[in-house]
């Protein structure tokens, strides 16, 4: 056991230092370094920012829709909100109701397509959208996003003509509601037709009875799993079902999973290229040692340690160029965090700038994948190393 150990340490400091005495290499390796470091760096940036994006836009479209909700088998739409009968014992730290109610609402500048959403209290989480004026407190108040104000020339303080049909195919019945305040989140597809107040408004203007159930949502932000959903689904009537925001909002989240996918494809490409360039190099650097190895070879020296010292070779350039590649990765996602210089469509991307997330047990996953699929390259000049004939490179040197 010892005989082997010293065997595979040998090898390993030869490969080492055949690396550090390759001079006439250094071209070479600083290619392979810069390679390697521009992996690390762009598959750092690439999965911070999708991780980021996605939890974003999870995030802002949980304010509205929740992280899950309890409603009638009959709503296919979360959009127009169906009472129902049934009272739920729910957690109402963790859940309350909510409705939505669709209509038209006229201002000073013309008419716009609105939902009107209502919360059964205030939700906390709205405080840090708020740009301007106050939350909803009496029944008609409501918060316009700041874009839908400006279509409809209102301002905090006026009134809104708001007219919706409490049935379908009923004439539209007229309420005025009051605009306390002004919000932005960002997500184009609500600041362009959704008004926050309060259940209270919706209620009164449906004319539900006392009895009538709306919407159970789920205001805690953490995911339910599939499995608390079947637990929960147990406990819940029969016309009553559980919905997830994937079940609602298909293109949406679809849409999000792309980003994984492209990350992979990213990825792949990329360890490939670095596969490729660091074979190459290593083969460089092993025919520049070829006479050295010849002499080995013919000493005794097994070619079965030959992949520990290109291991040693290897190493120099991987352990440089993840060094330099993360170090550069995470200057500039701290950059991005503190100033937002990068920027995005609000209308494409759901928010104004690529939020970044800081998933170090994600990055670490990520860098053990990478520098695995770096092992390959030792391939090509290990089948060199066991194909070559000592005594004619001798001979020839």
């Amino acid at each position: 056991m010892m005989g082997l150990f010293q065997r595979m340490s040998f090898s390993w400091l030869l490969g080492r230092r055949w690396s550090a005495s390759s001079h006439g290499q250094r071209r070479a390796k600083i290619i392979a370094t810069a390679v390697v470091a521009s992996t690390f760096a762009t598959l750092t940036l690439a999965t911070s920012f999708s991780g980021g994006l996605q939890s974003a836009i999870r995030q802002k479209v949980g304010l509205f829709y929740g992280s899950a909700q309890i409603r009638s088998l009959d709503q296919n739409s979360p959009y127009e909100t169906q009472p129902h009968y049934q009272v739920l014992d729910l957690d109402s730290a963790s859940w309350m109701q909510m409705a939505w109610k669709a209509g038209v609402a006229s201002g000073p500048e013309g008419m716009e397509g609105l939902q009107w959403l209502g919360w059964q209290r205030w939700n906390p989480q709205w405080n840090q959208l708020l740009v301007d004026g106050r939350a909803p407190k009496s029944t008609y108040d409501v918060v316009l996003s700041r874009k839908l104000s400006a279509r409809l020339g209102l301002k905090v303080g006026d009134e809104m003509p708001f007219y919706a049909s409490r049935e379908t195919g009923t004439a539209p019945t007229l309420r005025y509601l009051t605009v306390t305040g002004l919000y932005e989140t960002g997500l184009a597809e609500w600041d362009s037709q959704t008004a926050v107040g309060l259940l209270d408004g919706i209620r009164t203007l449906q004319r539900w009875p006392d009895s009538a159930q709306a919407t159970w949502v789920r205001i805690d932000e953490s995911a339910l799993t599939a499995t608390e959903a079947k637990l929960l689904r147990e406990e819940i009537p029969f016309n009553l079902e559980v919905y997830l925001p994937q079940d609602d909002l298909i293109a949406l989240y679809q849409w999000l999973d792309l980003f994984d996918a492209n990350v992979t494809i990213l990825a792949l490409v990329l360890m490939i290229v670095g596969a490729v360039n660091l074979g190459g190099t290593l083969l460089i650097l092993s025919l520049e040692q070829q006479r050295a190895l010849a002499l080995l070879r013919a000493l005794g020296w097994s070619a079965s340690q030959a992949p520990l010292a290109l291991g040693g070779m290897l190493a120099p350039m991987m352990l440089r160029g993840a060094l330099w590649g993360s170090g550069i990765a995470f200057a500039l996602l701290f950059t991005q965090e503190m100033t937002g210089i990068i920027r995005l469509n609000p209308d494409t991307y759901y928010v104004d700038q690529v939020p970044v997330s800081w998933d170090f047990s994600r990055f670490l996953w990520l860098y053990l994948v990478v520098l695995l699929s770096f092992t390959p390259s030792l391939f090509l000049p290990w089948i060199w190393i066991k194909k070559m004939r000592p005594a004619s490179i001798l001979k020839s040197t």
